[in-house]
């Protein structure tokens, strides 16, 4: 029973850690709306506005087509009526402003009329058109729907529809009622990953974020080693006020040294390159401190037996200190590559163009001038976090093995 009641603990433990990774993923892939509100379906016009000038407003006519609001409606109270002349193209738009239907399942209406074919013609901002014929089949109210499969991988931009125009041609007077014009979306969908992928530049962001903290990582790695090897095995004069120095450094807020640096990076004409992303991150006072703690643990007899054997202090370092300390540098790496991936302010700082842009500058700058769109959002911070959850897979062998080091007894 214990044991049963401690299984439940640590699944619900479990859960609560992951709910917001789970939220955020479940967010990046509904068409519309948040967590709490997802829509799956919404109208762009139902015609149930009282005043007709409202609708004009939204309802373009053409070539002597006249609009009027009907009591006629197949689901709600009024519809749009539309009387034509005879003989003669007339045509009907509705105004859509900057419609985007990547996402759409299909777009339906209801329409009852005795014209048997007319057409449906999409625009888009660019004044590029698809034309969609439709056989009417009857003359009583029915629901036509226009699937997405119609419209892609045509001429138009799907991205930014401005009006949908409806194009008629009776061969007598009559009328046409339209009502309930609505997208249906696909749900879930994976478009939110593509257009943050391809329209927003992740791409690149994720590309640099990568080459630096691949760099940093590395660098942290050599130089931290060497620095913390020379603390942990050598004495020399000023060895404690040394490294005193370089912890108290980890107390100096980043906000503080930005501006020396940024001049400095000036003058070397380093600013928007890697050099300036890179070079002052190659060795980090975190990495020094953890390695040199590691290294004091290691028994010193395996490097007296490498000096008696002919070794240098590099082939020791490299072949011995840097083997027997891998716990503890997976730990700094994991942690260095998250630092650097997470870090926005400096970049912020040292770059000037969107070729150069860290992921979590795009991110903020996503943010900034872009609406609050959740979906879209959510699936910009999924694709940024994949790349930490896959270095963190690569190190979780050595970062367990550093935790566990030394808590069982030979």
């Amino acid at each position: 029973m214990k044991r049963f009641l401690f299984l439940i603990l640590m699944f619900t433990l479990l859960i609560m850690s992951l709910f917001p990774l789970i939220t955020m993923f479940y967010t990046a892939i509904i068409p519309e709306g948040n967590l709490t509100h997802v829509i799956k379906e919404k109208y762009l016009n139902d015609f149930e506005i009282k005043y007709i000038r409202y609708i004009k407003r939204k309802v373009k006519t053409y070539d002597g087509a006249k609009i009027s609001i009907s009591k006629d409606s197949p689901e709600t109270k009024q519809s749009l009526k539309i009387d034509l002349e005879p003989d003669k193209t007339q045509r009907i738009a509705l105004l859509t402003n900057d419609l985007d239907l990547r996402m759409m399942k299909n777009l339906s209406f209801f329409i009852k009329s005795d014209i048997k074919d007319f057409n449906i013609i999409f625009y888009d901002v660019d004044e590029n058109q698809t034309k969609i014929e439709i056989n009417n089949d009857s003359d009583k109210w029915h629901k036509i729907s226009i699937s997405y499969k119609l419209l892609k991988n045509r001429e138009v931009d799907l991205k930014h529809i401005t009006k949908i125009v409806f194009s008629f041609t009776p061969t007598k007077e009559t009328s046409v009622f339209l009502d309930d014009f609505k997208i249906e979306y696909k749900y879930p969908t994976l478009l939110n990953f593509i257009n943050v992928w391809k329209e927003n530049n992740f791409a690149i962001y994720i590309f640099n974020s990568l080459i630096v903290a691949i760099i940093v990582v590395i660098g942290n790695i050599i130089f931290s080693t060497m620095v913390a090897y020379g603390f942990a095995r050598r004495e020399f004069f000023g060895k404690n006020v040394l490294f005193m120095i370089v912890l108290a450094t980890m107390m100096i807020p980043p906000q503080t040294t930005i501006i020396p640096i940024f001049i400095i990076m000036k003058n070397l004409g380093w600013i928007d390159t890697y050099y300036a992303l890179t070079i002052p991150f190659l060795v980090t006072p975190f990495g020094i401190f953890l390695l040199k703690q590691y290294i004091e643990q290691l028994p010193i007899e395996l490097e007296q037996a490498a000096y008696v054997d002919g070794a240098n202090t590099f082939q020791i370092l490299f072949k011995i200190i840097f083997p027997l300390s891998k716990p503890a540098i997976a730990v700094m790496a994991i942690n260095t590559f998250i630092t650097s991936w997470n870090m926005l302010f400096y970049p912020l700082v040292m770059t000037t163009s969107k070729e150069m842009r860290t992921v979590q500058v795009g991110l903020a700058l996503f943010q900034k001038f872009n609406q609050v769109d959740w979906p879209t959002l959510m699936a910009a911070s999924s694709i940024i976090g994949i790349p930490v959850i896959i270095a963190f897979l690569i190190f979780q062998k050595h970062i367990i093995s550093g935790i566990t080091q030394g808590a069982v007894k030979g």
